[in-house]
């Protein structure tokens, strides 16, 4: 079609560009950290990476289940499939197409569920919303609150946010939304995760990180992982994770830009079997 060149060669600048970045990161975080750090990290801190990574992709899966279920698919997806299709989503947003995760589990949701396509692109605008409310409301609460109050008002918070979902998509969609008072858990739980990932990824370059800050700086990296300004947010994430430690806790950008790049280091060893095995499986 006459207008799907523009969109590649968008996506192909976007690639270059994540590239680019990730090579000045590495250059960066080399010339600025001790790497004989590196040597002597704790293999278990790289394992319990690996396993939150798995965790992450098991969570969203559910969440996107969760979000899936009230719509027309015939025979509804189970929550296990959807964490395939998600696993294989997360690898295939690697590659440099215009949001080839979405459109090939578009495409086999059409397929093998008969879920019409604008539905698929519904419920990711549903889960980007999600992120923004929860991921922006963490973010807010953490950096402006004192410590004694910050997870009372966060706890309050959530506790509302997931008491008002089910109306709200219940008027929004005009149809019975029975799984969303899990929308908002899921995506904190997810947020959860993916903060430990980050205490255990500024470990191994031998930076302690307090979890009130591994919460806010894991909301910004997500945020920018699911804008698709590249690839999975390839190259901008270690800089955003850089600037945030950076600005919010004084930390050493070197530093963390160097736990940003252990961090997606260890997603994509684990990426890459998952993901094959969950398209071996969908096959």
């Amino acid at each position: 079609m006459p207008g799907d060149a523009p969109r590649h060669l968008r996506r192909w600048i976007a690639y270059g560009l994540a590239v680019l970045l990730i090579a000045l990161a590495v250059v960066f975080a080399v010339r600025g950290v001790d790497l004989s750090t590196l040597s002597r990290a704790a293999p278990s801190d790289l394992l319990l990476i690996a396993a939150a990574v798995l965790v992450n992709l098991a969570v969203t899966g559910l969440l996107f289940w969760a979000v899936t279920r009230p719509f027309d698919a015939m025979p509804p997806v189970g929550p296990w499939r959807m964490i395939e299709l998600i696993t294989l989503s997360g690898l295939l947003n690697y590659v440099p197409v215009v949001r080839p995760g979405l459109w090939g589990r578009a495409a086999y949701l059409k397929a093998r569920h008969g879920l019409p396509v604008r539905q698929s692109v519904l419920i990711l605008a549903v889960v980007l919303a999600l992120a923004a409310a929860v991921l922006g409301l963490v973010s807010v609460v953490l950096l402006t609150l004192p410590p004694a109050a910050r997870w009372w008002v966060l706890a309050a918070s959530l506790l509302v946010l997931t008491l008002i979902a089910p109306p709200i998509a219940q008027r929004v969609f005009k149809r019975p939304m029975p799984w969303a008072w899990t929308w908002v858990p899921l995506r904190f739980l997810d947020l959860l995760v993916a903060a430990a990932r980050l205490v255990l990824a500024f470990a191994v370059v031998g930076q302690p990180l307090s979890y009130d800050a591994a919460l806010v700086i894991a909301s910004a990296s997500l945020l920018v992982k699911l804008s698709g300004l590249t690839p999975n947010g390839l190259g901008l994430n270690a800089w955003v994770v850089a600037a945030v430690a950076t600005a919010t806790g004084g930390l050493d950008p070197a530093v963390g830009v160097a736990a940003a790049l252990v961090d997606r280091a260890v997603e994509v060893l684990v990426m890459i079997p998952a993901g094959g095995l969950a398209a071996w499986r969908l096959r």
